[in-house]
Formats: C-alpha cells, structure tokens, sequence
C-alpha cells in the first residue's frame, strides 16, 4: 500500500476520486468549485508530472531551451485565451441567459478551464474514448489464452493479467466519473456561480425579495435573482430591483 502511495500519479487519481465523491454527496458550493478547479486540472497535472518524474519527460524537456519554450507559450496562451474566453461566454449565456461579464468569477474560472471542459471532456470525445478503451481492453484480454500455451514464467503471465484488469477497471472509472460529470457540469457551474458572485445580501426592497435567496446585479436597476423554491421551478429569473432598503 505505501509503495503504492508513492507514485504521483495514483495519489492525484484517488484526491480527484474523492473530490468527486464530495461534491455528490455535498451540496457545498466551496466543493463544487474545488472540483471544478480540480477537475479542469487533472490533464495539465498529470502531463507535468510526466515531464517531471518519467525518463521520457525529461528528454523532452532536454530539447527545448528557455527561449523557444518562452516563445511557444506565448503563443499557445494567446489563442488559448481567445478560444477559452468565447466557450466561457458561451456557456454563461446558456445557462444563465446574460452577459458573461455578470459573473465575473465564473467567468474566468471556466476561461481558464477550457481545454478539460470545453475540448477533452466532451460527450463525443469521452464516447469514442470509451469505444476506443473496449477494443484495446478485448484486445489486452485476448492476448491472455495464448500466453497460456507459451513457455512465460506463470509470475509473469500473473503479473501481466493483474496489469490488464487493473488498467481496465481505473480506466473504466475514470471515463464513467468523467463522463457523468461532463453531463452534470451545468449543476457545477450554478453552484459555483452561487457560491462566487451572487449576493445574499442587497437594498432591493420589492415583493419578490424575500423570496430571493441571492441576487447577482447587471448595470441599472436590473438583477438576476436565485429562488431555490420556486413552485414553477424557474429558479433564476431577472428582476427589476427598487433600491430603498434601509441598511
């Protein structure tokens, strides 16, 4: 178990697992955006680790002096940017109905968060990922019946069938989370959203302010308001706000 414990790769595994599992059974929107943030991480971390620990990162690293890799993520950053901050304002808009620019916060975090949600974890990009996983695991599975009949050392033979359902079953996990978290990355985002830019607290003295549990202000009068108990079920709605409460 600790030898385990010591590959970076498993631990961040099992803290993403966890993360996952806390959000589902917490309804906290401070978890919801450490999963986001978590999540939306995962690929970047996992690549730098591969740079930093395996032999192969390392050579890689070893071509690239500090002048060509300053230049190159110059420019990756500089698309990146313009791509990431249209899929957030998209994203805003479809799920909130206004101006990305309302919600600040949200809004970088998702810029930030492109790539994993706006590229990798797409529901057809994780679907053929899944077809592509099924056919190297039958493939893996095959090969097990004939190394029966080879001369291979059975330590070995065990060693390679522990391998191949191990990948198999972390592989299959992952996919399946992140697939069910791409689906309910709407739910993430609103969480996060209502944790990090709509206020509990404002002068708005109308009817429907006691209602409101938080309200997020768009220029003027105007303000998007949260009513989680609302009987017809439209719990973001804009409203106009009468600024004449007393403090």
């Amino acid at each position: 178990m600790l030898r385990w414990l010591k590959n970076p790769y498993l631990v961040v595994l099992v803290l993403w697992l966890s993360a996952i599992a806390l959000t589902y059974l917490s309804s906290n929107g401070l978890v919801a955006a450490a999963t986001i943030f978590f999540t939306g991480l995962l690929p970047f971390i996992f690549i730098w680790l591969w740079l930093a620990v395996s032999n192969t990162g390392i050579s890689v690293r070893s071509y690239f002096s500090k002048w060509h890799t300053g230049i190159l993520l110059t420019w990756l950053i500089f698309i990146y940017s313009i791509f990431a901050k249209q899929w957030a304002a998209a994203l805003i808009n479809e799920i909130f109905h206004i101006d990305a620019n309302s919600l600040g916060i949200t809004y970088t975090l998702l810029a930030a968060l492109f790539a994993p949600f706006g590229l990798l974890y797409q529901e057809s990009f994780l679907a053929s990922l899944w077809s592509a996983f099924i056919i190297v695991s039958v493939c893996m599975a095959g090969i097990i019946p004939i190394l029966l009949i080879l001369p291979v050392a059975f330590k070995k033979l065990a060693k390679f069938t522990l391998l191949v359902f191990a990948v198999a079953f972390f592989s299959s996990v992952f996919i399946g989370i992140t697939a069910n978290l791409s689906a309910h990355k709407q739910m993430l985002v609103e969480k996060f959203a209502l944790w990090a830019d709509f206020n509990a607290h404002h002068l708005c003295s109308d009817d429907w302010a006691s209602t409101a549990e938080s309200v997020v202000f768009l220029g003027g009068n105007r303000v998007l308001a949260y009513f989680p108990k609302n009987p017809d079920g439209r719990r973001f709605m804009p409203k106009t706000c009468n600024f004449g409460k007393n403090i």
